[in-house]
């Protein structure tokens, strides 16, 4: 089996050639704007591009392909051809909340986010790391917090992928913070049941930077009132939000 990776030099893009790599798949690396070569089996978008034509197995990560259908194994999964990821930080949060959900059943999910700069790819981490930040990201970011650049855009991203994933209500407000890789968010979380105790597994650290190439979600400062819950989830948007439900999908899991 041979997987392309369209975008293989971005940030994700390069993670999921490294993930596929690892699962012991022969992967073709594509720039965003090459011809999908005939001997792809199947094929993960991994940057925006403003068409494809691929007739096989496709998993878009950059939500440019309007006809394909959301999925995020365990939570949702998808028999369709044309498969995509959800935002970074819908994934993060549905990862961390699906226990719950499929025990209390959620009805509502409020999220302030807090996104790293590698959020807007490979650029942002440049910007960052420059110290020259106003040009992305609408301000100084060094030492500083601002509102996500693509506020709207992001806020309903991560609004219609959790209420899709959930069937519950979502509100979201999202910043920019100056971090390369991992993105926060606090929740407040409502059920239809109420909520059990430690049914929400809490981490000592759920911070960026422990988090940064791990394959899991950690979930922290829980406090559960009723059929209520505030808690904060923190991941590796890149690796654990995007490239392995990627590949999880392109490989059928």
């Amino acid at each position: 089996m041979r997987i392309a990776v369209l975008g293989a030099r971005g940030s994700v893009g390069r993670l999921c050639i490294k993930e596929l790599e690892t699962r012991g798949i022969e992967t073709i690396s594509l720039q965003r704007n090459d011809d999908i070569p005939s001997e792809a089996n199947a094929l993960i978008i991994a940057a925006s591009v403003e068409t494809c034509v691929f007739d096989g197995p496709l998993v878009d990560c950059s939500s440019s392909i309007s006809n394909a259908t959301l999925s995020l194994p365990p939570t949702v999964l998808t028999t369709a051809n044309k498969k995509r990821v959800p935002n970074c930080m819908a994934s993060l949060i549905a990862q961390a909340l699906a226990p719950l959900h499929q025990l209390c059943t959620i009805t509502s999910i409020i999220a302030t986010t807090m996104q790293s700069v590698s959020g807007a790819g490979w650029r942002g981490v440049q910007a960052l790391d420059q110290n020259d930040t106003t040009e992305l990201f609408g301000g100084d970011l060094v030492n500083n917090v601002l509102p996500h650049e693509n506020f709207l855009l992001e806020e309903q991203a991560i609004k219609n992928d959790l209420g899709e994933l959930f069937g519950c209500e979502v509100a979201a407000t999202s910043f920019r913070v100056p971090v390369f890789v991992g993105h926060v968010a606090s929740l407040r979380i409502t059920t239809k049941e109420t909520i059990v105790e430690h049914i929400l597994p809490e981490s000592k650290q759920f911070d960026p930077r422990t988090m940064e190439n791990k394959r899991n979600v950690a979930i922290g400062r829980v406090r559960i009132h009723n059929n209520a819950a505030d808690l904060v989830v923190c991941g590796d948007q890149l690796l654990c939000g995007t490239a392995i439900p990627a590949v999880d999908l392109v490989l059928g899991a």
